[in-house]
């Protein structure tokens, strides 16, 4: 039952409550339906669970992805709620009015900004809120950390949306709550509200099963190919096709076989250990029911379509469209081999706490997630007269107090603003103040640590 994923009866009860206004508030809803989610997987699996349960629910919708939710954007859905409510100031009916805009993996952060533009919103995000209220002005929002529930460990974007589809009975869509949960790191283990999701779907049968396996048997790819386009884990000793294939030659694997049987996986994970951990190699596959018949390699289609610039095809991808399909599968494999490259180009900066690079916009986040070890690492790319920023830590960082959210937060006094998550986050300043922005960052990150990270 729902109720077992909180603390306390008063927690479920608020929720309860919250999650049924939200449901109404959908039900009743007449005119359009504004969806805004953001482009990397846990936005897109967030997209594709709202737009499935509202073509099911009959409404009229419009998808938008955005990379970032500034208040430029804010302030364009501020003036298009304004103008479509003066063109239609004479029909009765102020409920085929307005617009309602939901907005799926962001908003929690820029909720003032929603509220100045007096727009009537859903907000279902897990990064934390500036505002701990479910419900205010036209807004009802669903955050897990408004109950006391971690964001950046038990739940993503797409579990949030999940949880408003599974109370109109859509429990198929739980296998994209899994895959955007996995897109964003929480599946090393699944906690708290995932595997209640997980759990929910093996009920209905729509996660077909679970199954310990070496991650290159997770693609649909000849497995010297799967090697190659890995990031999770990246091997720098076998980062060319030469090279993997003459590893994989060398202890009898034949590189082009797709899938790995039992005895071929026990020589590949015995003939990696020296390289690579055997938490990477080995790995929970989850099988479910969709033409991309894996969650972790559906997860890794959709950030690739994200992180190209066409999260359309991504949603496409999601629903089970075979030409997105087609073109996601493609796509990855160009952006992965960006990613090699980059990896191989990466010239890394340190200072006395972080590591910084400059590198590209869309694979920025990936790069400085690989390349995480004792610091964490900032990667940069120019848009304009900003930088954008993508910050990444790791488990062992946290743990010893790191919180990338506070320190992105400071890029407010650089020209800009940013937050996120303790392990990942990101920021926009102005260029010109990029060396006092890493200076400061640099300062946070060691009083969060305690102590000074030496080169």
């Amino acid at each position: 039952m729902v109720m077992s994923i909180f603390k306390n009866s008063n927690d479920f009860q608020r929720y309860n409550d919250i999650i049924k206004k939200i449901k109404e508030k959908i039900l009743s809803h007449n005119g359009l339906i504004r969806v805004i989610t953001h482009h990397d997987t846990d936005g897109l699996t967030s997209g594709a669970i709202m737009v499935k349960m509202l073509y099911r629910l009959n409404k009229e919708f419009h998808l938008s992805i955005v990379e970032y939710l500034s208040k430029e954007i804010i302030d364009k859905l501020g003036d298009e709620s304004k103008n479509n409510n003066n063109s239609n100031n004479n029909n009765s009916d102020t409920n085929s009015n307005n617009i309602l805009y939901i907005f799926c993996d962001m908003g929690s952060g820029q909720i003032n900004d929603i509220l100045n533009n007096k727009l009537d919103a859903i907000i279902l995000d897990h990064h934390p809120p500036v505002i701990n209220d479910l419900e205010f002005n036209n807004i009802l929002q669903l955050n897990p950390h408004i109950f006391g529930i971690n964001g950046a460990k038990e739940i993503t974007a797409s579990g949030v949306c999940y949880l408003v589809a599974r109370e109109f009975g859509f429990y198929d869509l739980s296998i994209l709550a899994i895959t955007g949960a996995i897109g964003d790191m929480q599946h090393k283990p699944f906690l708290g509200v995932n595997k209640f999701i997980i759990n929910e779907g093996r009920k209905y049968r729509y996660i077909i099963g679970i199954l310990k396996d070496i991650i290159y048997n997770c693609y649909d790819l000849p497995v010297w190919e799967s090697m190659l386009y890995s990031t999770q884990p990246y091997i720098r000793e076998l980062n060319d096709k030469e090279k993997i294939i003459n590893f994989l030659k060398k202890f009898d694997i034949d590189p082009n076989k797709t899938i790995l049987d039992e005895k071929d996986r026990e020589k590949l994970e015995i003939a990696l250990r020296s390289c690579a951990d055997k938490n990477d190699i080995i790995v929970d596959r989850y099988i479910i029911k969709h033409k991309i018949n894996d969650a972790y390699y559906l997860s890794e289609l959709l950030n690739a379509c994200g992180r190209e610039g066409i999260g359309s095809v991504g949603i496409g991808v999601a629903l089970e469209d075979d030409e997105c399909i087609k073109i996601a599968k493609e796509t990855y494999i160009r952006y992965k081999e960006e990613i090699i490259k980059e990896l191989k180009d990466t010239k890394i900066n340190s200072l006395n706490n972080i590591e910084y690079f400059f590198g590209k916009k869309g694979t920025t986040g990936l790069v400085a997630s690989i390349l995480v070890k004792d610091k964490p690492v900032l990667g940069i790319y120019e848009e304009g007269e900003y930088y954008k920023i993508s910050s990444r830590g790791n488990a062992n960082l946290v743990n010893r107090g790191l919180n990338l959210t506070v320190a992105m937060k400071i890029a407010e006094k650089y020209g800009g603003d940013g937050g996120g998550h303790n392990v990942a986050s990101g920021a926009r300043i102005l260029q010109t103040n990029l060396d006092d922005f890493l200076k400061n960052v640099d300062e946070i990150v060691g009083t969060q640590l305690g102590d000074n990270i030496k080169k």
